[in-house]
């Protein structure tokens, strides 16, 4: 046995055991998650749709998400003590009346909590056991423990007399004629309209916590535990039906309702119905299993609200369920002994019979009764080895002796709905045939009967009797073109092609070909999308293939090949993960979820999610476990709780109670505590105006969705006018929204809902929305600083010009100061130290020595001035300037020096910054120097200047240097000044001499 043999067996077993261990869940009620946390005494719901809970240390208001605590809410008045709360009552006007240990208390719709006076102040018990509406919808009716009962007008005073003195009532109830009932432990009275007593009865006489109602005759009735009672003229009970013959009568509690009382007892809760006629009789209409576990003292209360959600719970422990008061499109299949079982297949046997394949064994429904309890088939015995569950039927003789084909987890079977006996087929190089099938369909063109299992495709030969991998008809000597891959499911077009469902996602086989055609995440457009995990497809009559994904929803594949995402979580859908896809009449889809049952209509985008609270007996739906009952056209959708049993054609359409979208609260964040405290809304308060700011940089909103019998189920979508092309966005079921992030400007802000049935909320909300920035992100900060920007570089740039005309003229006045004064006198004394050595007027060599320090002092002012010049400042400048001290030395030392400008552009007029054309040149005077001092006698020296990127300078002679200080602080004066310049300065020997390069970056 296989390691996937053994697991599957286990399963089998185990649920099996799960299925007799556990009780089936009670059909139809919804725990409620919230209100479970609270030790609740009552519940009621106001005009605006929210419900109230009273509760052992409180009063809370609910909306389906939030627990809001009265105190929270009260904008004034007194507080609320920490007490328990007996009784609430909904009024028209909005105001709350509360029953509690502390007194009574009014809430008004503007926040105000008032207390009020006590029927009898003077009566030892401030606690407030019952309230109720009287019948000229005006006052109230106020029941205070041994106190009595009072009436109150609408602005909270007390009215006429009291009646029943000192007595504790339990129950108040207006009746339709108008008359009073008050119960108590001992007691039933009945008064007037203006409050006279009409009957009253003792105890045992009336047997305790018995409850009025009345027949559409007008007769009133007692209901107990156990039975209902008519009074007749003498005030004697007269039984009218027993639902419980052997129960005592124990505490229980009414709904009173049109078409009957339901009540709630310790086991289930029951509805009654009236017979028509002139003496309408009672008798039971339907039952329904309490989820509350069994208490040694009960409590229980069976409540409704406005949109007909019934509530229950036990006032002693924690737990609270509500249901849809009337569902009868969805009715759960009870399972042998009540007990849940998980449904894997369903089909008709030819006698008429459902068959149903649970994970623990094989179930019959008879054939007249489509509501009837499953039984056990128990000669239906799947073959020795085999997990005890089916994966597929098909309902057609194709196998021997008219044999029905079927697929257990493994193998392949062969199966007799006359007997329900069982055998394997063999499936072609399988020894065991355990190839692990998933599906089991027949193309309804050719009779065909295809297996997807998690080895690959295999289709039925009836000639052999045997299962044979797929091979293309065109080669069929070829290998199996499938073999070892995964298929989930298939589809057959009746034109020659498979549709196959892959982890991948979704293949179009040609199956005379064997070619494939893919559609997932990497194919390429139109055919990409996230179809990865394709679980189960439906290919509809108009050629369109749905196809339903394990992480993705549910997309489609139009005739045409395009594909796209038709359903999401943000579009409304429960659950990510599709299991069934099945068509009802009218072109409806209904899609079976792991959080629901979806009916999605095509033709106009509309879906529907159903789930525990109406009538389902779990959430989750199993994978390719639904059925179309040819019978009735129902459809049969398996869970792991049991089958259901759903009527298209019954969804009731949306109540004349329409869904309101609420605003419960908002919550702006800010440094500020006190400022980021959440406000809650109240049912007459305006929509706030909302706004961000830098210190209110975040937003939250809380919604409800009122009048919803599931509001979890709810849906929202939001759109911004004036962003994003007023485009809607979902939120799906998330009942928040966060605004943050958002550009400056002014918005309207529009918030919609539905409910999870589709029904659109008859109201939007539209909030005007105010985004603010902090001043340095607004445009006109911006604006400003652009523009003292451009102000700021303008004046710099006009000051940095000022400086440079500022600096030139300077220079140019230095420099023709130097020229026409000091220039002049220089000029002179050499002129004069010419003429005296012409006249041997003084000693020759004293002579020689005044000329020669008069032209170097000469040549040093024409080089200051040539360095401060502005018209200088060029390369046609520097170059000159070289020639003309090449020259001048040239003739002074009577040595070849060569200047080669060859390599520089043929425009000289590049202008050179000052500082470089002044340390260029003062360090090609001190390589100069140097050559001329130490290089051989006679020899040339080569000047070259060159310019690209780089002005380059390179003084070239014969010889090396002597090395005397001088010399090295020559070179340390040029090493200085090409460092100021950021250039490279290379001095060192080459071939036959020594060189000097200068390289100065421009």
């Amino acid at each position: 046995m296989t390691a996937r043999r053994l697991l599957l067996c286990i399963l089998g077993v185990l649920s099996a055991w799960w299925a007799r261990a556990d009780p089936a869940p009670p059909s139809g009620w919804r725990p409620d998650a919230l209100l479970s946390r609270l030790m609740l005494r009552t519940l009621t719901s106001t005009p605006d749709g929210l419900v109230w809970a009273g509760a052992d240390d409180g009063v809370y208001r609910y909306d389906g998400h939030r627990l809001v605590s009265l105190n929270a809410l009260r904008r004034g008045g007194v507080a609320l003590p920490p007490v328990p709360c007996n009784e609430l009552l909904s009024r028209p006007d909005g105001t709350v009346w509360l029953g509690t240990e502390a007194g009574l208390y009014r809430f008004r719709p503007d926040g105000v909590l008032e207390a009020l006076p006590l029927p009898l102040p003077t009566s030892g018990s401030r606690n407030i056991r019952a309230l109720a509406p009287a019948d000229d919808g005006q006052r109230v009716w106020v029941a205070q423990d041994q106190g009595g009962l009072r009436a109150y007008s609408r602005a909270g005073r007390p009215v006429g007399p009291l009646l029943v003195r000192g007595r504790s009532i339990n129950e108040i109830w207006t009746a339709p004629d108008h008359s009073l009932w008050l119960n108590s432990l001992d007691s039933l009275w009945q008064f007037t309209p203006a409050g006279r007593l009409q009957n009253a009865w003792r105890h045992p006489v009336i047997p305790a916590r018995f409850h009025p109602v009345y027949d559409p005759s007008g007769r009133p009735w007692l209901v107990g535990a156990a039975a209902i009672y008519r009074l007749d003229s003498g005030g004697r009970l007269v039984e009218g039906l027993r639902w419980a013959p052997d129960a005592r009568e124990t505490g229980t509690d009414v709904l009173r309702l049109p078409d009957g009382p339901a009540l709630i007892t310790p086991e289930q809760v029951r509805q009654l119905e009236w017979t028509t006629g002139p003496t309408p009789q009672p008798r039971l209409r339907a039952a329904w299993p309490l989820p509350l576990p069994p208490q040694l003292i009960w409590n229980g209360r069976l409540l409704a609200d406005h949109t007909g959600r019934w509530w229950v719970f036990d006032t002693g422990t924690r737990g609270c369920w509500s249901r849809a008061a009337t569902v009868d499109f969805i009715r759960a299949l009870p399972g042998p002994g009540g007990q849940a079982y998980s449904v894997r297949a369903s089909v008709r046997l030819p006698d008429g019979r459902l068959l149903v394949s649970s994970y623990g064994r094989l179930l019959t429904q008879a054939a007249d009764s489509p509501l009837a309890p499953l039984r056990p088939w128990l000669a239906a015995v799947l073959p020795s080895g085999n997990a005890p569950v089916l994966q597929g039927i098909v309902p057609a003789p194709l196998g021997p002796g008219g044999d029905w084909l079927a697929a257990g987890a493994f193998p392949l079977l062969r199966f007799n709905p006359r007997t329900g006996a069982f055998d394997r087929l063999v499936a072609q190089g399988q020894s065991q045939a355990d190839i692990g099938v998933n599906g089991l369909t027949r193309d309804a063109s050719n009779g065909r009967v295809w297996a997807a299992t998690r080895i690959g495709l295999y289709s039925y030969d009836p000639a052999v009797q045997t299962y044979r991998p797929y091979v293309p008809t065109r080669h069929p000597g070829a290998a199996p073109p499938l073999a070892g891959r995964l298929l989930e499911d298939l589809s057959p077009d009746g034109r020659g092609h498979l549709w196959l469902a892959t982890p991948e996602g979704v293949e179009r086989l040609t199956l005379r070909t064997g070619a494939r055609l893919h559609y997932g995440p990497t194919a390429p457009a139109p055919r990409r999308a996230a179809l990865d995990g394709a679980r189960c497809l439906y290919l509809g009559p108009d050629g369109r293939l749905w196809v339903g994904t394990r992480g993705h929803g549910l997309a489609v594949i139009e005739p045409d090949g395009r594909v796209h995402s038709v359903l999401t979580l943000g579009q409304g859908l429960p659950s990510a993960s599709v299991a069934t896809i099945t068509p009802s009449p009218g072109g409806d889809l209904w899609l079976g979820t792991y959080q629901g049952l979806v009916r999605y209509q095509p033709a106009t985008g509309q879906l529907a999610v159903f789930t525990t609270a109406d009538g389902l007996l779990s959430d989750e739906c199993n994978a390719r476990a639904a059925y179309t009952d040819p019978t009735d056209g129902s459809l049969l959708i398996g869970g792991v709780a049991g089958l259901h049993r759903v009527w298209p054609g019954r969804v009731p359409a949306g109540g004349a109670l329409r869904p309101r979208l609420l605003l419960a609260g908002f919550t702006s964040l800010s440094a500020s505590a006190e400022a980021s405290r959440t406000r809650y809304q109240l049912a007459h308060d305006a929509l706030p105006a909302l706004h961000l700011a830098p210190d209110v940089p975040l937003v939250d909103l809380s919604l409800a969705l009122t009048n919803a019998a599931d509001p979890s189920q709810a849906r929202y979508a939001y759109r911004i006018r004036g962003l994003l092309a007023d485009q809607w966005m979902g939120l799906g079921t998330t009942p928040q929204l966060r605004l943050q992030g958002l550009p400056p400007g002014h918005y309207t802000l529009e918030i919609r809902g539905e409910t999870g049935q589709g029904v659109p909320a008859a109201n939007v909300l539209r909030l005007p929305l105010t985004v603010t920035a902090a001043w340095w992100n607004r445009p006109l900060t911006w604006a400003l600083a652009a523009a003292a920007a451009v102000l700021g570089v303008y004046l710099w740039q006009r000051g940095r010009l000022q400086h440079l005309r500022r600096e030139n003229e300077l220079r140019a006045r230095l420099a023709a100061d130097l020229h026409d004064e000091v220039g002049a006198l220089l000029t002179r004394v050499t002129m004069q130290a010419e003429l005296l050595r012409e006249l041997e007027a003084a000693p020759v060599s004293h002579l020689e020595a005044l000329v020669d320090d008069s032209r170097a002092a000469a040549s040093t002012v024409r080089d200051i001035i040539w360095s401060v010049d502005a018209g200088a400042d060029t390369l046609t400048a520097l170059v000159d300037r070289v020639q003309d001290h090449l020259d001048a030395t040239a003739r002074a030392t009577g040595r070849t020096l060569s200047l080669d400008d060859t390599a520089l552009p043929p425009t000289l007029d590049r202008p050179l910054p000052p500082a470089v054309r002044q340390h260029v040149y003062l360090v090609f005077k001190e390589a100069l120097t140097n050559a001329l001092k130490y290089s051989r006698p006679g020899t040339p020296i080569a000047v070259v200047l060159s310019s690209s990127a780089q002005l380059e300078l390179s003084v070239s002679s014969l010889g090396a240097p002597a090395a005397s200080s001088r010399a090295g602080q020559g070179l340390r004066n040029m090493r200085h000044r090409a460092a100021l310049l950021r250039a490279s300065l290379e001095a060192g020997p080459a071939p036959g001499g020594w060189q000097v390069r200068l390289r100065v970056p421009l």
